[in-house]
């Protein structure tokens, strides 16, 4: 019986090329530049421009996080390997080394993110620990996790602390359109009855205010024109698939536009589901991982095809008033099953009679619950 060698990724497929491990992480960290840049500008050097902060402390609250989640991430790593290589780490200088190989601090960045701004420091230390813990470390560190460490942290902070984190401060100003304080777009959204531009978009601006991110939500998710800019220069670095941001974005886009169609609602509508929440910022960023992501191109665009889908089922149908971070961790798992068979099928050519059918029950499952999605939301 033929057998078949899959390991974990990522990978270096050509050494000539210069991707390596470290050179993808950089490009990552570089990526994250334009994002970074401009959550400080909305969120510490307007906050001072326009005096509206109780303390410097307040003010500096975004940057402080910045600074001290990478920073909780990487030392919580190093203990955990001190615990799991305790005769293999015999030096400062190799603990350092093991932890540069593992990348710590990224959990820990992305998870400051796409946290809910403000929140309380205690609970975002909190859910980087139980990030790096159980989503990375458990699993044997960088390369063996099953689950994006970043998003099992963010679910843990989310499900935990839901009372805390729907009380975090939004900061109360935003440009351009008047004071806004309280719930992001997509949480208020959840209270709305009349599903129409005025009551929907227009507290906030327009969708002109939801593309450049002055509304209220994370970080890092709100501007989407720092994540384009991200996605265009990972695309161009091959440190990503641009394919899956691509196919994820534009299924959920086709979906929320025929909700829009049959239910004359406008195409505002489907535009706006998109610059929502971290929409955007999971498709390039988490959804594109390496590690916990399809291996093989057919693998991928079944695997974003599905994130679509679940992501309008959590977001619209489900108690969940974002939905992506919960759509990329249950297709972390699907991911293993597309794997099987997508793997199998690139080498073999075909799949066996024994397997077909688990196939066709697993496609299935996802062609009833995109129906029941697009049912349920039109009733």
């Amino acid at each position: 019986m033929q057998k078949y060698l899959v390991s974990k990724a990522p990978y270096l497929r050509n050494a000539d090329q210069g991707h390596s491990t470290k050179k993808i992480m950089i490009d990552l960290l570089i990526s994250l530049i334009p994002v970074i840049l401009f959550a400080l500008i909305k969120n510490v050097v307007l906050v001072f421009i326009n005096n509206s902060y109780s303390s410097i402390y307040q003010a500096l609250y975004p940057l402080l996080t910045i600074i001290i989640g990478p920073l909780v991430s990487v030392v919580t790593e190093a203990i955990c390997l001190l615990i799991i290589k305790k005769g293999a780490i015999k030096s400062f200088k190799d603990l350092i080394e093991e932890v540069n190989v593992g990348f710590g601090l990224i959990p820990g960045l992305l998870i400051v993110l796409v946290a809910p701004a403000y929140l309380p420091l205690w609970i975002l230390i909190l859910g980087i620990i139980f990030g790096e813990v159980v989503g990375k470390m458990l699993f044997g560190g960088f390369g063996q996790n099953i689950f994006n460490p970043a998003l099992v942290g963010y679910a843990f902070i989310v499900f935990t602390f839901s009372s805390q984190v729907s009380a975090s401060y939004m900061n109360s100003y935003e440009i351009g359109i008047d004071a806004y304080a309280g719930a992001t777009p997509l949480t208020a959204f959840q209270s709305i009855t009349d599903v129409t531009y005025n009551n929907v978009v227009l507290p906030y601006g327009s969708l002109w205010n939801f593309f450049l991110g002055t509304i209220p939500g994370a970080y890092g998710e709100t501007s989407a024109l720092a994540i384009l800019i991200a996605y265009i220069y990972l695309s161009v670095r091959k440190v990503i698939d641009y394919k899956v941001p691509l196919i994820y974005v534009g299924v959920v886009f086709l979906i929320t536009s025929l909700i829009a169609a049959i239910g004359n609602i406008g195409f505002w509508y489907p535009v706006y589901n998109i610059l929502s929440g971290g929409l955007l910022f999971g498709a390039v960023f988490m959804a594109t991982e390496p590690v916990t992501s399809p291996k093989t191109d057919l693998g991928r665009i079944m695997y974003a095809g599905l994130l679509g889908v679940l992501t309008i089922l959590f977001r619209l149908i489900g108690n969940l008033p974002e939905g992506v971070a919960t759509a990329i961790l249950t297709m972390n798992f699907g991911g293993l099953i597309i794997n099987k068979y997508c793997i199998k099928m690139r080498v073999d050519g075909k799949l066996t009679k024994n397997e077909v059918p688990g196939l066709v029950v697993y496609l299935s499952l996802f062609a009833l619950i995109f129906a029941y999605d697009i049912i349920f939301t039109l009733i």
